[in-house]
């Protein structure tokens, strides 16, 4: 299998990822579906899954949420972001769930996605979470085997 970049960067697109859907879905209150298409349209997902190393280590998810929604997250709002206590949610890991099956299968975000949207990642959540995350990343594989049956 050859994967889309060096596993080294796997860590940092993962946590880069969970922010970026965290800041998206929490802190701007956008819908899954939402955050789903500006992320497939923007270049944040082009560039990561072309292994541009900018965007696997090289910018933090509040800077990919910067290029994904520009005219919607204000410096005000990553202010309020950063002041307070994190705490990683569904939405932080669906994004490292959506890293992981990317670089595990070499797949498109959209190929991914269309099989197995964000909203139903985020639903996993309470299910899947404390697993280890090759265990929801196979679960999101059966749907790509099972069509193609």
């Amino acid at each position: 299998m050859a994967y889309p970049y060096d596993e080294i960067y796997l860590e940092s697109v993962q946590k880069n990822l969970g922010f970026f859907f965290q800041i998206s879905l929490r802190n701007l209150n956008l819908l899954p579906q939402d955050v789903q298409n500006t992320f497939l349209a923007s270049d944040v997902s082009k560039q990561i899954e072309m292994g541009n190393p900018d965007f696997l280590c090289g910018k933090s998810g509040y800077e990919l949420a910067l290029i994904a929604f520009p005219k919607i997250l204000t410096d005000d709002i990553i202010k309020q972001a950063i002041s307070e206590p994190f705490y990683p949610e569904a939405e932080y890991w669906s994004g490292t769930v959506l890293a992981y099956c990317q670089w595990k299968t070499g797949k498109s975000f959209s190929a991914i996605l269309a099989q197995y949207p964000l909203e139903r990642i985020l639903s996993n959540y309470h299910l899947m979470h404390e697993a280890d995350i090759t265990k929801m990343a196979n679960l999101i594989e059966a749907g790509f085997n099972a069509s193609n049956s």
